[in-house]
């Protein structure tokens, strides 16, 4: 049995593939901040959970052949989340909406959440590993 077996890991790494693509557009909107006009985005954890809900309806093993096919197995989590436009609590003058604290704020959660699923995920690695030894080994 490989790890890609194990529909644990598979979850827990969509959670990780998730927190990774909100990290990378926490720190675009930051990287934006002093661009007029800006607003910033946001991957929200309902889209996740209903991408992962439809990966789970797919769970039969459909594979994409065709670039024109929806998500099948080949198809993972964090590519198919979309940021969306989320304005923080301020707009600026220049029409910029980035808020430093705000993002601050969701990229520690964000980052939390991250190393809590990390966690999971080497703790059920070291499961296996311990189950897969011979007895008294």
């Amino acid at each position: 049995m490989r790890p890609d077996d194990i529909s644990v890991l598979n979850t827990l790494r969509d959670v990780l593939g998730f927190h990774n693509a909100r990290q990378r557009v926490i720190a675009e909107n930051v990287a934006n901040a002093n661009t007029p006009g800006y607003t910033p985005s946001d991957i929200s954890q309902s889209q996740f959970e209903r991408v992962l809900a439809g990966q789970a309806r797919n769970a039969a093993g459909l594979r994409v052949t065709d670039a024109r096919h929806f998500g099948g197995a080949d198809a993972g989590v964090s590519g198919q989340l979309r940021p969306e436009r989320t304005p923080d609590s301020e707009t600026t003058a220049n029409g910029n909406s980035v808020v430093i604290e705000e993002q601050m704020v969701r990229a520690n959660e964000n980052r939390m959440r991250f190393e809590s699923a990390l966690s999971l995920y080497q703790k059920s690695l070291n499961l296996i590993r311990l189950a897969s030894r011979p007895p008294g080994g």
